[in-house]
């Protein structure tokens, strides 16, 4: 006799039975797409380990975070708002996440930066889990969207001319 999981636990199994590979990578111009796998890999198994369905990459939300974590790098702060004043509500807004004004969301946002083995994904992983509004994001269920943006160099003022990283997670939800 077979047993089948019910599709959430089937996913859930899935995921805690896929080993995360390249967790231990500093980034560099030419690896950020297995940069951003490995922490999406790593977000997935803690939240899979709450019994939390896997997160999906949305290609806006992936837009908006490259641009944070750019921005951050370029104009050198660390921060959810722009030195500008520009919010994250105001970035997924005009990113067309939400579609319209009638549609219900949530949405969050994780940033980090770090230096040295300190920004692999596995501790900038780590350093989210360890803090609780971080984890928050990450355990959230209603979430079903992401999107992970990762520059190789961490904001100048703060990485004291070490090399580092700057990681910005954005996370969704669209309620019809």
């Amino acid at each position: 006799m077979t047993v089948s999981l019910p599709p959430t636990s089937a996913a859930i199994a899935g995921v805690l039975a896929t080993p995360c590979q390249n967790t231990d990578l500093t980034p560099e111009p030419g690896d950020l797409e297995e940069v951003q796998e490995a922490t999406l890999c790593l977000i997935n198994q803690e939240r899979a380990r709450n019994n939390e369905l896997p997160l999906a990459i949305s290609a806006q939300l992936a837009q908006v975070a490259q641009q944070h974590s750019a921005d951050m790098l370029s104009k050198d702060y660390f921060s959810h708002t722009t030195p500008t004043g520009e919010t994250q509500l105001e970035r997924v807004l005009a990113s067309g996440y939400i579609p319209n004004s009638q549609v219900g969301y949530t949405i969050g946002e994780n940033i980090a930066w770090g230096t040295g083995y300190l920004a692999t994904p596995s501790s900038i992983v780590a350093a989210w889990i360890a803090s609780p509004e971080h984890l928050a994001n990450i355990l959230t269920s209603g979430y079903r969207d992401t999107g992970l943006g990762v520059e190789p160099a961490a904001p100048p003022s703060l990485a004291g001319g070490q090399p580092g990283a700057t990681y910005t997670q954005e996370f969704g939800v669209i309620q019809d």
